[in-house]
């Protein structure tokens, strides 16, 4: 897959290409189905490029106000990862700015679609919006399509049970603790991820190191302790992290994700971490001293182990193990 910067980098490579446009945020069921239905779009132009518009920074973020950040449930590093693991040819990553943001629906698509990519089929969620103050919609586009002899594609909105699934769906599920309707929005566990930084060394000190990632700006769960598993050497191990502001050592500053890995002994300062949240254990709290933290975070451990040794006897159960 090739990451492509600007309209202006766009190579032969990907001109008569299948296109879908959107922020996919999450890559989320509903995305997962316009790429399923993209890739057949492609194998009835033999093969045509299979490419993503996406942009960087969200919209919504640009668009507001006062530039609130918004909590993303996967940046820009994470969205691609994910983009290629669906198996896209290219993805087209537009700079969300004032000359875009006021761009009409028109000139984008002459732009980008018809000059850009030379596309053979658009396809996009029914609920498509595009151009200045969203003046476009689906309809818009198959207008366009007619009059520039390309393909236009409306896919459904995806559902779990009675809910649409959408990423602010997502969002609302994430921050409230419901991991589970997330995780079935997503079809795959809520996860976090950035780079492990030093912090105190205070895990160290009481037995149980962990890796720390501030989490700044992010989506994340309720604060607490949760069963987790690490992606790290090609593997997911399973652990346990704190979601919180070490209220007993006084921090109460930003949250930040201190996760400790079963098993793991390599070292992790400045490696990208993915950690997957599976089980709430408990809330954050203040303790009276380091002595009935230790002995906390020591049941906390033992609570993850006996997790993951339940589903290592289940998993062995399936497969007739004994």
């Amino acid at each position: 897959m090739v990451i492509i910067r600007g309209s202006t980098n766009v190579t032969s490579r990907f001109t008569k290409a299948v296109v879908t446009i959107g922020n996919f945020d999450g890559v989320h069921c509903g995305h997962q189905a316009i790429f399923t239905r993209l890739s057949s779009l492609s194998r009835l132009h033999d093969g045509a490029p299979r490419v993503v518009i996406t942009f960087e920074p969200h919209p919504r973020q640009f668009l507001s106000a006062n530039k609130t950040i918004l909590a993303r449930i996967t940046g820009l590093r994470a969205k691609i990862r994910r983009l290629e693991e669906v198996g896209v040819d290219g993805v087209l990553v537009l700079g969300f700015s004032h000359p875009l943001a006021t761009l009409s629906a028109a000139d984008f698509v002459q732009r980008y679609l018809i000059h850009g990519l030379e596309v053979r089929e658009v396809l996009v969620g029914e609920n498509f919006r595009f151009g200045s103050g969203g003046q476009g919609n689906l309809e818009t586009m198959r207008k366009m399509g007619e009059i520039a002899g390309f393909g236009v594609h409306g896919q459904p909105l995806q559902r779990v049970g009675d809910t649409v699934i959408s990423s602010s769906m997502i969002r609302k599920a994430v921050s409230t603790g419901d991991l589970q309707q997330a995780g079935a929005m997503l079809g795959r566990p809520f996860e976090m991820e950035g780079r492990v930084l030093p912090g105190a060394q205070r895990g160290r000190t009481l037995g149980f190191p962990t890796a720390n990632i501030p989490v700044k700006n992010m989506l994340h769960p309720p604060l607490g302790v949760w069963v987790v598993q690490g992606w790290v050497d090609g593997r997911w191990w399973g652990g346990v992290a704190n979601l919180g502001r070490n209220p007993t050592f006084g921090d109460g500053g930003w949250v930040t994700l201190e996760t400790h890995l079963l098993g793991y002994s390599g070292e992790l300062y400045r490696r990208w971490l993915r950690v997957q949240f599976l089980k709430f254990i408990r809330p954050e709290r203040t303790f009276s001293g380091v002595d009935a933290l230790k002995k906390q975070i020591a049941q906390d451990v033992r609570e993850a182990a006996e997790y993951w040794d339940h589903l290592a006897a289940m998993n062995a159960k399936d497969q007739g193990v004994e």
